[in-house]
């Protein structure tokens, strides 16, 4: 065989290597003669038509939906941080996550699987017109179209029975450079009716609204009320849902507490009269820590439950004699394993469960409490339960007595959610004179649901008019507190202040969404590229009370505004930098920040990701270049300095290549040189060049731009195989999740940033082109079924029959531990210019 290079490609790739054993095409050959086979599924030849990809680049007409397609429709329609509110495909409202309660959705096929959004709060409008009464949802219309462009979605009713036609603008006030009002916890909704008919008509339009404040108390009975207030002033009609504050169980304790009664301190050899059935528990308490286990700790005296007796897959159950319940509270210290119902321990009454506890993934035994004042001189029971195998599949107790004061309140109160946490208050206001309903008090199991009932009309053949109705919340009890409760005492003052500003929020709304749309880019386009920045609207950020801007991945999915995920997103930085510089001020220069090293911890902590730090120089530039003047970049350049001095320090002969391990946003570590680590390292020093110019710091801005100049250099000699760029890594020593001389579609990443900040070409332009043409030839699919079977992803987010595209190609295992996607993040696209 020809003397080739050591990353040189063969001039024969395109042919196969049946001839020498191997399936497949051959993609390189490295210099101990190792062949790379290209043993995926993708072709190269997509088979795409001329006159689809014609489509592509014509301007085209707006995508509307009707029919069975508007029932998986879910547009956010809430303020920035506000919780998380959807606009159904039929004009209702879904997923009422508004009450700082939020549900994990799942991942992968799952989280694009057509599915109902749930509707759990009673909401929506009613139109009475020829004598019948409409409701604005597909019940009442057979002729629905809904049309989104975010933030604002146009919902049409048509049905011919009914005499009038009706169209809902909604929207939550979205004004790019105006955070505080983009953030207003409130859904603006502009129904305009209209008769077409030869006759007058008389129109009766109303709103309803369910009190739902506090749903998790309607399970209690212990003389909680809701109410309803009514408002009516000139021109405007509100009704302000609320209910009573809860009794906070752990903050409040009797004048003269009675002395504890113990039910076990788990002090002998034996569990004495306590039954056990299963091995879990073993012969008695355990004498602390059992073998091949992580230390227990903070258990009381010498002793206490551990049913790791065995390990982690044997099971168990340890029941107390009866007692009488004669306290206030069942104190207890608890630790081992998450697993409600499996690893827990429960409070019997009558033989039924009425209250549970379960560990934290910990073996340090935290103070847990119940309060049992219902049970008072009830009999009772306590079960341990394990009932789990595998990891943390254990349960630790120890210490168990009735009392009436909690030893430890305020650590017992950080276990259990504040009984407030979904109470607030609910408004609905109609900006027209009119009518509300009034309530002052009724039990939580009453279903209430009111009414704001504007003003009728009628309307003349040919004529339309317009109700604006506004939906509100106020639910200030997230953990951290919210940030419109700066600004807002309840739900009716956030009513009031977009009544009153109603038309310059409407009016700046359709400003921007009329300016971003009046564009010559095909429709298609448009509504993909600005869809996302409708994220920031749900349960993914919060804006805490302290005035701290934090996200997470997904909604309640992977914490801490985490620097490599968010890497990848520029849309509320370029429309509110404000809150960009906030992240930047209050957690990669503050909270995260090591100050004796210049980590930036990528989750808020002090852990490192190579692509996070490179991430956080490269956002510090674009928020300065995105400020007015130049006090930003001063007040956070020794920090932003220091974090690429942190970079620097792991480019160990400072030859502008990182060669050591590289944790990164795929949950794995890259070893080697590769382009995805080091194209952000070049960009981040070039923007460190940029920055140090700026504020006259030469010799720190010579030495970046000698180290990019020598990075640059070595990437091209070593990693450009001609077609793209590969991994220099040694994969008989790094064996897992390392692409090596397959094509990574993230490859050019830190270009795709240079040019978001005006730096340039990092890499010869006509590399960066050549390279993601073959991210285009290598890494996508017109059909990811079966590419997705030869490497199963771990999160798939394209289903077969589907178009997508795969991180790497080849026999690298990157394929199989990460994503398959509809696009490839965003990296191949925003290094294109």
């Amino acid at each position: 065989m020809e003397d080739l290079s050591r990353r040189s490609m063969l001039k024969m790739a395109g042919g196969t290597a049946l001839g020498l054993g191997f399936p497949g095409k051959i993609l390189a050959v490295l210099a101990d003669g190792t062949l790379v086979v290209q043993d995926h599924k993708v072709p190269a030849e997509k088979g795409l038509s001329r006159e689809w990809r014609a489509q592509l680049i014509q301007r085209g007409s707006k995508e509307t939906w009707t029919g069975a397609d508007l029932d998986s429709i879910g547009m956010p329609i809430g303020g920035i941080a506000a919780g998380q509110l959807y606009l159904c495909g039929d004009g209702t409202l879904g997923c009422w996550e508004i009450f700082n309660e939020h549900r994990y959705q799942n991942e992968g096929p799952y989280s694009y699987a057509k599915r109902p959004i749930p509707k759990n709060v009673e909401f929506g409008f009613t139109l009475e017109a020829g004598g019948r009464k409409y409701r604005l949802d597909k019940s009442s219309f057979s002729q629905i179209e809904f049309n989104g462009q975010y933030p604002i979605a146009t919902v049409s009713y048509r049905d011919p029975a009914c005499p009038v036609m009706a169209e809902m603008v909604a929207f939550s006030p979205f004004i790019p450079l105006n955070a505080n009002d983009s953030g207003l916890p409130a859904t603006v909704f502009e129904i305009t009716v209209h008769n077409p008919g030869s006759s007058d008509v008389a129109i009766d339009l109303a709103g309803f609204l369910e009190n739902a404040c506090a749903r998790s108390g309607e399970h209690e009975d212990k003389g909680r009320r809701r109410h309803t207030a009514a408002h009516v002033a000139k021109g405007l009609t509100l009704m302000v849902h609320g209910a009573d504050p809860a009794h906070d169980t752990f903050a409040s304790e009797r004048a003269n507490p009675r002395p504890n009664i113990l039910i076990a301190d788990f002090e002998g050899e034996t569990y004495g009269n306590w039954k056990t059935t299963g091995t879990a528990f073993g012969p008695g308490p355990a004498a602390g820590t059992l073998p091949s286990q992580n230390p227990v700790t903070k258990f009381g005296g010498k002793r206490l439950v551990n049913s790791f007796y065995g390990g982690d897959d044997t099971k168990g159950r340890l029941t107390s004699p009866e007692f009488t319940v004669e306290r206030d509270f069942i104190t207890f210290k608890i630790g081992g394993g998450h697993m409600p119902g499996k690893t827990c321990i429960n409070l019997l009454v009558n033989g039924k469960v009425v209250r549970t506890a379960t560990g934290l993934n910990s073996e340090e035994l935290l103070w847990d409490a119940w309060d049992v004042t219902e049970f008072e001189g009830k009999r009772a029971q306590i079960e341990i339960v394990d009932d789990a195998t595998g990891g943390w599949g254990h349960i630790n107790i120890d210490d168990l007595s009735q009392a009436d004061r909690i030893k430890d309140a305020k650590e017992v109160a950080s276990r259990h959610a504040d009984p407030n946490r979904d109470n607030g208050t609910l408004a609905l206001a109609a900006l027209a004179n009119g009518k509300a309903s009034h309530q002052d008090s009724y039990d939580f199991a009453t279903k209430y649901v009111g009414e704001v009932r504007p003003a009728p009309f009628h309307l003349a053949p040919g004529a339309s008019h317009t109700v604006t109705f506004v939906l509100a919340w106020h639910f200030p009890h997230h953990p951290r507190g919210r940030n419109y409760a700066n600004h807002f005492a309840d739900a009716g003052e956030v009513a009031t202040y977009v009544a009153r500003n109603q038309k310059r929020l409407s009016a700046d709304t359709k400003l921007w969404r009329d300016t971003y749309y009046d564009s010559t880019l095909p429709y298609w386009l448009l509504d993909r590229l600005h869809s996302t920045i409708g994220n920031i609207a749900t349960g993914v950020t919060e804006w805490w009370k302290s005035g701290r801007f934090w996200a997470w991945e997904g909604v309640v999915c992977c914490s801490g505004t985490c620097t490599h995920v968010w890497n990848y997103e520029h849309s509320m930085a370029r429309l509110f930098p404000e809150l960009e510089r906030n992240v930047r001020e209050r957690q990669d220069f503050g909270e995260a920040f090591e100050e004796s090293t210049g980590l930036v911890g990528f989750r808020s902590d002090r852990e490192y990701a190579a692509d996070g730090q490179c991430g956080t120089i490269l956002k510090a530039y674009r928020e300065h270049l995105n400020s007015a003047d130049d006090r930003f970049l001063k007040k956070n350049w020794a920090r932003t300095k220091k974090a690429l001095e942190y970079l620097i320090k792991h480019d160990a002969n400072g030859d502008g290549m990182i060669e050591d391990a590289q944790p990164n946003t795929y949950d794995i570590d890259f070893f080697g040189a590769n382009t995805f680590v080091g194209s952000l390292y070049l960009a981040a020093l070039r923007a460190g060049e940029e920055m140090a110019k700026e504020l006259g710091d030469r010799p720190f801005a010579e030495q970046c731009r000698k180290i990019y100049e020598s990075g640059r250099e070595a990437t091209m000699r070593r990693l450009w195989n001609g077609e793209y760029f590969i991994q220099e890594v040694d994969q008989s020593k790094y064996k897992q999740y390392q692409y090596g001389p397959g094509c990574l579609a993230d490859q050019l990443f830190g270009q795709g940033w240079a040019h978001q900040v005006g730096l340039g070409h990092i890499y010869p332009a006509d590399k960066v082109v050549k390279g993601l043409q073959s991210v285009w030839k290598y890494n996508w699919a017109p059909d990811v079924a079966g590419q997705n079977k030869r490497w199963p992803p771990q999160r798939p987010f394209a289903l077969p029959g589907k178009g997508g595209s795969s991180p790497a190609p080849g026999r690298s295992a990157v394929a199989s531990k990460i994503r398959c996607c509809t696009g490839t993040r965003c990296g191949p696209a925003s290094s294109t210019r």
